[in-house]
């Protein structure tokens, strides 16, 4: 393993995870952010652009029900959904990879986690944040009002700052964990029931999440059909 690749490395993942969590909510919000556009862009710095689809899509359905609206602050899929990534991606680049599957599903158990730290760490920027605009109170009642347009760039450095800190720590305990799991996740017991967990258990619950944001019986229906019909097409022969 060569510690220069694996920094630089590094320094990617902490640059999109920075970048992706001010799309979020500081700024841009042209949902990049979200896990189906956000890993797949990861995995194509990284140089595997194949790699990421798959994994965006399942941690998409994971977090369908992390929704922004007003001052609600959900569960933060970014900083998890890159973590999670990050892990998976460094694992493949730097070490004797277990199985696919058996990776991206322990990555997944490992770093789901972080999705509540993620909202937590948010909630403490925006308290930071809210000291700026007090500050901004102050600065114009004291007529300095020049120094203001300082204030939304200081915000958006600290939150860039905490997103990639979350994003590229979480990757890169999560390579450590991986690699210290190597072997458990090469052998019949564990690697056996964490593929399982991979191929049935974490795309059901992705699924029901996202069932549950359908309210119509008709949209219900509807997306029922479309399930059976993609599987029954996509499967071994290609025809029902």
């Amino acid at each position: 393993m060569d510690p220069v690749a694996l920094g630089l490395d590094l320094a990617v993942i902490a640059l999109i995870g920075g970048g992706l969590s001010l799309d979020r909510r500081g700024a841009f919000q042209l949902m990049l952010s979200q896990p189906v556009v956000a890993v797949p862009l990861l995995a194509l710095c990284l140089g595997a652009p194949g790699a990421g689809l798959q994994l965006g899509a399942v941690l998409q359905l994971l977090w369908m029900a992390s929704s922004l609206f007003g001052a609600n602050v959900p569960q933060n899929e970014t900083v998890a959904s890159l973590a999670i990534g990050g892990m998976v991606f460094l694992t493949q680049r730097h070490t004797e990879p277990p199985a696919p599957l058996a990776l991206e599903g322990m990555a997944i158990l490992l770093g789901a986690p972080l999705s509540l730290v993620g909202r937590w760490a948010e909630v403490q920027t925006d308290r930071a944040n809210m000291l700026l605009a007090r500050r901004a109170d102050t600065l114009v009642r004291g007529d300095h009002p020049e120094r203001i347009g300082r204030l939304p760039w200081l915000g958006l450095v600290r939150a860039f700052i905490v997103g990639a800190g979350l994003v590229a720590g979480g990757a890169l305990v999560g390579f450590a964990l991986l690699g210290l799991l190597h072997h458990a996740l090469n052998g019949l017991t564990l690697g056996t029931a964490i593929t399982a967990v991979e191929v049935y258990v974490i795309p059901a619950v992705g699924l029901g999440v996202a069932l549950s944001h359908l309210r119509r019986r008709r949209a219900l229906a509807l997306a029922t059909v479309s399930f059976v019909l993609a599987l029954l097409l996509l499967r071994p022969g290609g025809s029902p």
